[in-house]
């Protein structure tokens, strides 16, 4: 009779079950439970089994979804990787909104110069500038980052993820952005360290949460 710790398993396919068939002395030909590595005969059909299949489907489910949704920290829980994403767009999205209420009341938001040209002539040369209006750029990233936000929300859900965790996952990032704008505001940054933050703060945001830049 073959030794357990005698089993060679190389070779052997990651298919089927992994159990050993003491009646062909070799890998059993059957294929495990759905979530298991083994069949029902070699120990996949006990109460623990039952729920060590359903633990494992609902991890590999919160591995896709992180996938799918481009978080690269495969270091971490795919559900606290989700939730990291949910909390770094939610952030974003906040930045955002403030960024279009300061264009807003510096009456901004639809109008923005569209062209410039400058002609040669014996007097000198002239510059036209024509300003149109426009939906300001932020606006429109703004609009992409609320998108991006409630598709994030509504998969973290769907996978799994208490909604609870996801709703503090949003208010965490929220809050996240208050305090670096309470911070620019408490060094008294001047506007172009304002605006210089105004592009980069999204992109720290993003970069937190791992998600596509």
């Amino acid at each position: 009779m073959v030794k357990r710790k005698d089993i060679d398993r190389s070779g052997w396919d990651p298919a089927k079950c992994q159990g050993f068939s003491k009646s062909t002395q070799r890998q059993c030909n059957s294929y495990p439970v759905h979530g298991l590595t083994v069949c029902r005969v070699h120990g996949g059909s006990s109460k623990r089994a039952k729920t060590a299949a359903t633990r494992n489907l609902e991890q590999e489910k919160l591995i896709r979804v992180a996938r799918r949704l481009g978080t690269p920290h495969t270091d971490l829980d795919p559900a606290q990787a989700l939730l990291d994403l949910v909390a770094s767009k939610a952030g974003e999205a906040e930045w955002l909104r403030h960024q279009v209420e300061l264009l807003e009341t510096d009456g901004e938001l639809w109008w923005g110069k569209t062209k410039e040209s400058e002609e040669d002539n014996p007097m000198g040369g002239k510059s036209e500038t024509v300003q149109e209006a426009r939906q300001h750029v932020v606006y429109t990233l703004l609009h992409k980052a609320q998108d991006q936000l409630a598709r994030y929300a509504t998969e973290t859900l769907k996978a799994g993820v208490d909604e609870r965790q996801v709703r503090i996952a949003e208010q965490t990032g929220a809050q996240f952005e208050t305090v670096l704008t309470s911070l620019l505001t408490a060094i008294k940054a001047t506007p172009e360290q304002m605006q210089t933050a105004a592009a980069e703060i999204p992109k720290i945001l993003r970069n937190v949460g791992g998600g596509p830049k």
